[in-house]
């Protein structure tokens, strides 16, 4: 039996990882990561290398090690000390990937790394068993849900009868690839967050074609995703005091800047206008089809447009991540959610017994930042903190 059980090694599932053992909260044969992938944060660097993405958009301070500053550290340790951007020091993405590689490595998580899918978890007298799609049955005394929203990609309406006309042509930059992708001729990116933007700045570096970028609403720039005052007490205490899940989950949906850029990036997307490398379309699609090798969409404002390749940076779908995995726990175990679906968990971030969870799971408690890095610490911290949690 374990002591300690995450479920999800992406970023939340290690930085738990990684508080538990550098607080002695954990001892390597305490703790097991399962995950449905082979190696550590492998979403997290399929996802950043397919669309390119350059610096993180979080400060150096928000990363999976315990001590803040870890990162800065390492990066002067290394002789990397320069590769921190703007006033916010922004770190590298390959600074922060060997970061994390070179803490994972310290630590040996790969002696605790469980690959597997997770099918069911059950209450247990002496804590939770969980099954795997190897029909092997784990014991822990606790269990973190450490689930990512970015296993189930929101697909527009229109997309769903050409992706099965054309299913190598037109792809969602959450998705595992299936077979060759041929990302070829004039190429078409729908989405305007920071997601389609990275990839935007991407192709127009590697493409010899103009790419156009379709989004429905206007550039919006903000350095962060949420206000930095969601990070502490200025928004945080009043938001504690909120006992309507209703209205936070108003407040949450309000202050996430949901579909911006920061100004840095949004400057590149300009330049890649100003050199033609960039259409910028700002309009709804009305209608889409496939023939001919081609894709045409219709626009309510703008001309039509035929392309060769889609690729959608559309987000994530609304619903609980994991979706029919924790369906059947929220009903057999009878958890407490809210009215969006999501849990209601108290401030230890406990959703029963032993059972914690982390990521989007944990929003409705942490707030605005729960998904980010900064979440991540966030839920982590909390967790090593646990007064039920002997050492």
């Amino acid at each position: 039996m374990y002591k300690w059980i995450i479920v999800g090694g992406g970023i939340h599932g290690c930085t738990v990882a990684v508080h538990l053992l550098k607080s002695g909260k954990a001892k390597l044969d305490e703790l097991l990561i399962i995950d449905r992938y082979k190696n550590p944060l492998h979403k997290w660097s399929m996802i950043t290398n397919r669309i390119g993405m350059d610096y993180l958009r979080s400060p150096s301070v928000h990363h999976i090690d315990k001590r803040p500053f870890s990162l800065q550290d390492f990066a002067n340790k290394h002789g990397e000390g320069s590769v921190f951007l703007g006033i916010y020091k922004r770190p590298l993405l390959d600074l922060f990937n060997h970061h994390c590689q070179t803490l994972l490595n310290s630590l040996s998580i790969e002696k605790v790394w469980h690959q597997a899918e997770v099918t069911d978890i059950h209450s247990t007298n002496s804590g939770w068993q969980i099954s795997t799609n190897h029909n092997v049955l784990l014991e822990s005394k606790y269990v973190v849900l450490a689930l990512g929203v970015n296993e189930q990609p929101a697909l527009p309406e229109w997309a769903a009868s050409l992706r099965n006309k054309a299913p190598d042509k037109i792809r969602h930059i959450f998705e595992e690839q299936l077979g060759e992708v041929k990302e070829e001729g004039n190429i078409c990116i729908i989405g305007g967050g920071i997601s389609a933007a990275h990839l935007a700045t991407k192709l127009c570096a590697t493409s010899n074609k103009q790419v156009t970028l379709i989004k429905r609403h206007p550039f919006r720039v903000h350095d962060f995703d949420s206000d930095p005052g969601w990070l502490g007490p200025k928004f945080l205490v009043k938001y504690h005091k909120e006992t309507d899940y209703h209205k936070r989950r108003l407040i949450i949906n309000q202050a996430r800047n949901r579909g911006s850029v920061p100004r840095k990036t949004f400057l590149k997307l300009r330049k890649c206008q100003a050199q033609n490398q960039l259409e910028v379309i700002d309009d709804e699609i009305q209608t889409a089809s496939y023939s001919e090798d081609r894709f045409h969409l219709s626009f309510e404002k703008s001309d039509s447009k035929d392309f060769s390749f889609i690729w959608l940076a559309t987000g994530a779908q609304s619903c609980l991540p994991e979706n029919q995995l924790l369906e059947k726990l929220i009903k057999r175990e009878k958890l407490p959610c809210a009215e969006c679906g999501f849990p209601i968990v108290n401030k230890e971030l406990e959703w029963k017994e032993g059972l914690y969870v982390t990521g989007a799971l944990a929003e409705l408690e942490i707030g605005p930042v729960s998904r980010n890095i900064a979440g991540a610490r966030k839920a982590a911290a909390i967790l090593v903190s646990l007064r039920a949690i002997s050492e």
